[in-house]
């Protein structure tokens, strides 16, 4: 279960990104995902650069909960303002969502590959409110 949505993501992808939280900001980003144990796991390594900013790095681990059996990932990223991030993810048709609520503030990520194309949207809500893009990324395989 999971697997083949997330052998989908396999792969080095680049491209730009549209940061709208607390500071506003265009970057471009590089993402390299690959699969580890038979399938089992699914690692992303991140980086993004903007000017004038310091260099955003982080590391994702996306794998089946053996308990539960829901889809998961773990965040850790430099520099934030926390050490880790976990995510309970479904598949909805051709998407990856992932939500994580830590107090009253839910983060909502979702992943969506079409042909060659990967898209990575985040959207935040405080309090049960309406969902706001704070993060939008558009990203292609390199040709060759």
């Amino acid at each position: 279960m999971y697997q083949a949505e997330l052998q989908k993501l396999e792969g080095v992808w680049s491209g730009t990104e549209r940061i709208e939280d607390e500071a506003r900001y265009e970057a471009t980003g590089r993402l390299e995902f690959h699969t580890v144990f038979d399938g089992r796991f699914l690692l992303c390594d991140y980086i993004q650069t903007a000017p004038d900013r310091p260099v955003a790095v982080a590391h994702g681990v996306f794998c089946k909960d053996d308990k539960s059996g829901a889809l998961t990932v773990s965040w850790f990223r430099s520099p934030s303002g926390t050490t880790n991030q976990q995510a309970v993810g479904i598949a909805e048709g051709d998407k990856l969502i992932f939500v994580e609520t830590v107090g009253d503030v839910s983060t909502r990520t979702s992943y969506s590959v079409a042909l060659n194309r990967l898209t990575v949207i985040t959207e935040r809500a405080s309090g049960g409110g309406e969902w706001k893009n704070v993060f939008e990324g558009s990203y292609r395989r390199p040709r060759g």
